[in-house]
């Protein structure tokens, strides 16, 4: 092909990777341009080029979830907690659902490498994890004598936990419909914003919603996010069920310091 075939054709395929809900199975399109960029390395490397024109990077080009885009701090594709959950308020919680969604979908290290691996998580699932970290982190903060609530050596809680307890996990208005501010609320629509990007795959309406994820998720979380942060809530005792569900201990006390606390991943052009 010409240099301007070549170039229509990356263009064609970043087209692609701007729609998070086509994946090449469904698109015989698609699938070729994936497949080019794996047999003819002149073709992957104006796919990357291109794409640091629009000041991204290139995270993974999957014939199962297609391209898949990462956000640099230039770019105007980047997507924030901001963009999805308008009220100041509210993105805390948010950020934490993010975080909790993503821990509790893959929370053995090894499911971000399983191909088949498909996490399962539910809105309550997702609240009673993070409820769980919040008042694990205020026992040793008032164990540590933290009188302000924040261990110590970790003051960019800036007293999240407390934050997120004085939430309502639930709340009804006068119609009975699930009030807004809640903190199922707001999970409930961190995941339906994960479902509308290609992240997360609604399964049923059982326990407040429950979703699966898409290979797309796994690329990102285990690109983006790292296996580290998946790991920072076991040490807060959280584990999880063959069934997908958390399940809690007290985990033992140690030596010295105070383990590190979950903190959320940043933002992508998906997540």
């Amino acid at each position: 092909m010409s240099d301007i075939d070549d170039t229509a054709a990356v263009s064609r395929l970043l087209s692609f990777g701007f729609r998070p809900g086509l994946t090449p199975p469904r698109n015989a399109e698609y699938a070729t341009l994936v497949q080019r960029c794996h047999t003819e390395p002149a073709f992957a490397q104006r796919l990357h080029a291109a794409a640091r024109g629009f000041d991204l990077t290139v995270v993974a080009v999957n014939a199962r979830a297609g391209l898949v885009l990462g956000a640099t701090a230039e770019t105007h594709f980047a997507a924030s907690v901001a963009e999805h959950i308008t009220k100041p308020a509210d993105r805390p919680i948010a950020a934490l659902a993010h975080l909790a969604i993503a821990a509790l979908a893959f929370y053995r290290p090894e499911d971000l490498d399983d191909e088949v691996h498909v996490g399962r998580v539910t809105v309550r699932h997702v609240d009673e994890m993070v409820e769980h970290a919040t008042t694990e982190l205020e026992r040793r903060a008032i164990e540590a004598g933290d009188d302000d609530g924040v261990p110590a050596d970790q003051p960019d809680l800036i007293q999240l936990w407390r934050y997120y307890q004085r939430r309502n996990p639930v709340g009804l208005t006068d119609d009975d419909r699930a009030h807004s501010k809640s903190r199922r609320a707001i999970i409930k629509r961190v995941a339906e914003y994960l479902t509308n990007n290609g992240m997360l795959r609604r399964a049923s309406t059982e326990n407040g919603g429950t979703y699966t994820t898409t290979a797309r998720y796994q690329i990102q979380v285990r690109e983006l996010a790292g296996q580290k942060m998946l790991g920072e809530l076991a040490a807060l005792g959280v584990t999880v069920a063959a069934d997908g569900k958390p399940t809690f201990t007290t985990p033992e006390p140690q030596s010295s310091g105070t383990p590190d606390a979950a903190s959320a991943p940043s933002a992508d052009p998906g997540a």
